[in-house]
């Protein structure tokens, strides 16, 4: 510690300053909330940007035999922090540069094990492994801004 004077709050939701490693740090919860709020409204858009494959994933389930408690549609982003292993799963060796050299946004999208998705939403978005647990019917999994969204279609 920096000769710093901490103040332990009782309430950990208001704003404070905290020593991390020796430097100091505004950690404010409710901006933090905000910001989440955000960036799950912002995977609204990657479902609607999406909404043409979701549809032609929706029939690959139908096709396959598959059923929704076995298999969701995962709508991905290449270049999200979460989402970027899981993208490279689901799409392999695929080259994301490309789409980035036209400008647009790399999204991996296919077909996901249920459970699988289940445990990396775990890891991540409990918020989000919570819906996906007690959704119905087909769900898509949106992974986008640091947070993953559930929409069942």
């Amino acid at each position: 510690m920096k000769g710093g004077i901490f103040v332990f709050y009782e309430d950990e939701n208001i704003p404070r300053v905290e020593e991390i490693n020796g430097e100091l740090f505004l950690v404010d919860p409710q901006a933090c909330a905000i910001i989440k709020v955000i960036n799950k409204n912002n995977c609204r858009v990657a479902f609607g940007v999406n909404a043409e494959r979701i549809e032609h994933f929706k029939t690959r389930i139908s096709e396959l035999g598959r059923t929704s408690q076995d298999i969701i549609i995962g709508i991905i982003s290449v270049d999200d922090e979460n989402g970027s292993a899981i993208a490279d799963l689901v799409m392999p060796g695929f080259n994301w540069q490309e789409i980035r050299d036209r400008g647009e946004k790399p999204f991996a999208r296919g077909l996901i094990v249920r459970d699988f998705m289940q445990e990396a939403l775990e890891l991540f978005d409990q918020e989000a492994a919570d819906k996906l647990k007690s959704s119905k019917g087909i769900s898509v999994v949106v992974i986008d801004c640091g947070v993953a969204e559930i929409y069942s279609v």
